[in-house]
């Protein structure tokens, strides 16, 4: 996970206008956490947030107003978290909100419930904003997070110079709040210095892991002679391409998929965005066009091309991605998946089988798989595949090779089949879809959608996102 910030407890004069600079340089994620605010302050605050950016918000207080302003995120505070059951948490997850809470005692991550997409824990270091909020880590801490299987995130006093010393306890990122805030005019390069040395941090402790796991997978059975040499060349490669930026400010940067990304994910995103490339755009042209309208799940498509080919386009994509704290699914080429650590793979029905990318890939990168038919749906359940892409609804132009349409009919009838024999793997509708086809399909029992026509061809693509986002919700 990219750099969180959390805004100030009361409103700033321009706080606004610094908040949409925050996004516009790359911010994943904003908590607003404003406890005095009444509703209608704000509301006044999340209007003048531009819309496309309101999907990378999440709230600490009146979380009625996320479905109003199209908001994917909700925060439970210590207090109100142990006043919620599990079910109403759940729910929150099901209706598609990214959830997170706070904890001050690092032994509370034992009984915490994992429906937490993440949770601050703080204060790790003496409080910039809350003057005698001190640190109670003995030193030499080193975060263990027993059971809770997601991200956990350093809060309280995170400055440029004890940044590293937070990852180093085994935090996956960091929150900043009196960093930013101490001084408004200097907020966004408080940011951008900030944000650009965790990814080189980043960067740095997963080189390791990278290494190792080429190497530990020498010995995998059933792949193609020269596999891992050409996956090593790939990673070297990539290391030339990618160090030279790093130590730019304004370099989005590199941060390599985390091996925790799996456990973290909880579920896989309702709205999945195809690359697609036309004449007059190329592939990293329509990512970029999607991320802009507040895309978060991306999937590189490129077919006809040899991976030596696509490698740097992927990387090209990984920065992108990077930078808006966005997910990047690699199609048909598990090599290069493996190479730039992508989020997640897909893989189509004539691609290589699930269970032997997973052997190339890990257990935590996250596996999709295409399906046409009902025994399609057997077989990537049976295979593990973490969700699968089913159609096509109708007729595409962005795909070679269209499989039998199903329509509406199809997918009711599929979906029916689903339930009837209790498997509960997330389907994804994908071919050809239109924002007027969401309702129907989320009636059919459809997890999500996955599309691109509808995005690149619109004449204002983040009103079409906020329209698609409010269908899925």
């Amino acid at each position: 996970m990219e750099l969180i910030v959390i805004t100030r407890p009361e409103m700033l004069p321009g706080e606004a206008t610094i908040i949409n600079q925050l996004f516009a340089r790359g911010l994943a994620r904003l908590h607003v956490r404003k406890p005095g605010a009444t509703e209608a302050e704000l509301r006044a605050l999340l209007e003048l947030i531009e819309p496309r950016f309101r999907g990378r918000v999440a709230l600490h207080h009146h979380h009625e107003l996320a479905n109003d302003y199209g908001i994917t995120g909700l925060h439970f505070t210590e207090n109100n978290r142990l006043t919620q059951s599990e079910g109403i948490l759940e729910k929150s997850k099901s209706n598609g909100f990214t959830i997170s809470t706070s904890i001050h005692d690092p032994k509370e991550l034992e009984t915490l419930a994992h429906c937490f997409d993440y949770a601050f824990l703080g204060p790790v270091f003496d409080s910039i904003s809350k003057e005698g909020y001190s640190s109670n880590l003995p030193a030499g801490f080193r975060l263990q997070k027993h059971n809770f299987p997601n991200e956990v995130i350093a809060l309280g006093g995170i400055h440029a110079q004890n940044l590293k010393s937070a990852l180093e306890m085994g935090f996956d990122s960091a929150a900043v709040l009196g960093s930013i805030w101490q001084n408004p005019d200097n907020a966004i390069a408080q940011f951008e210095n900030l944000k650009s040395l965790q990814l080189s941090l980043k960067s740095s402790q997963q080189s390791s892991f990278q290494q190792s796991s080429f190497q530990q997978s020498s010995c995998i059975p059933g792949l193609k002679p020269g596999a891992i040499d050409l996956a090593l060349e790939m990673h070297a490669f990539a290391e030339k391409q990618i160090k030279p930026k790093a130590k730019a400010v304004h370099c989005p940067g590199f941060q390599p998929g985390d091996p925790e990304k799996k456990d973290e994910a909880g579920f896989v995103d309702r709205l999945h965005f195809i690359s697609n490339e036309t004449g007059t755009m190329s592939h990293i042209d329509s990512i970029r066009l999607a991320l802009e309208a507040g895309c978060q799940w991306i999937q590189l498509r490129v077919k006809n091309r040899a991976e030596e080919e696509v490698l740097p386009i992927a990387w090209e994509a990984t920065q992108l991605c990077d930078r808006y704290g966005a997910r990047l699914i690699i199609n048909d080429f598990p090599r290069v998946a493996l190479a730039v650590q992508s989020f997640g793979l897909h893989l189509g029905l004539t691609d290589m089988p699930v269970p032997e990318a997973r052997m190339l890939v890990g257990e935590k990168m996250v596996i999709g798989g295409t399906a046409n038919t009902w025994d399609d749906i057997v077989r990537r359940i049976n295979e593990g595949a973490d969700y699968i892409g089913l159609g096509p609804f109708r007729f595409t132009n962005t795909k070679q090779n269209l499989s039998p349409i199903l329509g509406i009919d199809g997918y009711r009838t599929l979906m029916l089949q689903m339930r009837e024999a209790g498997h509960s793997t997330p389907i994804i509708a994908i071919g050809g879809i239109t924002p007027d086809d969401i309702g129907g399909l989320r009636e059919a029992g459809l997890h999500g959608v996955a599309m691109s026509g509808a995005l690149i061809g619109a004449t204002d693509p983040q009103k079409t996102f906020y329209q698609i986002q409010q269908a899925l919700c």
